[in-house]
């Protein structure tokens, strides 16, 4: 009898972990489901005279997931998710102002900020809005903007510099 209560209970805790590894796939599945992903053809561009950067990506969704929860777009909203490598071809330390980047809408002629900076990885991590890149140091940021739902990202400024996003058919 004992014995048959032990296997039972090993298989119950087996069953369980293998729920809570479905569960998580699950989550995780949708959450990634949700965003539009875009190709961009990459263009090198100039932050300053000494740091160049690239657009890789752009991604929209409804969504931001964090490590302890998450955060939603307002109704008529998303979220824009600019992905960047941003490259120091200086020998010293150099300091970064996301906030000098903002999405353009042409329709509505309204100017949109960078909400958050985040580092590039499998976890959504927040980064700093004003940072330094070190010497000779490449960085990869995704920064976030809340644009209207409707709309597609299209005119990203730059220091006062107007890029068009170049996206690939």
């Amino acid at each position: 009898m004992a014995n048959f209560y032990l296997k039972e209970k090993k298989y119950n805790l087996k069953k369980n972990s293998y729920t809570k590894l479905l569960i998580l796939i699950l989550v995780t599945t949708l959450f990634t489901s949700c965003y539009s992903v875009y190709k961009v053809i990459p263009h090198t561009y100039d932050y300053t005279e000494s740091i160049n950067f690239t657009i890789d990506k752009i991604e929209e969704g409804k969504t931001v997931a964090t490590g302890n929860g998450s955060w939603n777009a307002s109704r008529g909203s998303k979220f824009v998710f600019v992905f960047l490598t941003l490259k120091n071809n200086l020998n010293e330390k150099q300091k970064l102002d996301f906030d000098d980047f903002v999405l353009l809408n042409p329709r509505t002629k309204t100017k949109h900020k960078a909400e958050w900076s985040m580092v590039v990885g499998p976890i959504n991590m927040w980064g700093k809005i004003d940072s330094y890149i070190l010497k000779g140091d490449e960085k990869k940021r995704k920064l976030v903007f809340i644009y209207p739902e409707e709309d597609t990202a299209q005119l990203l400024m730059v220091n006062d510099k107007i890029i068009e996003i170049d996206y690939a058919n």
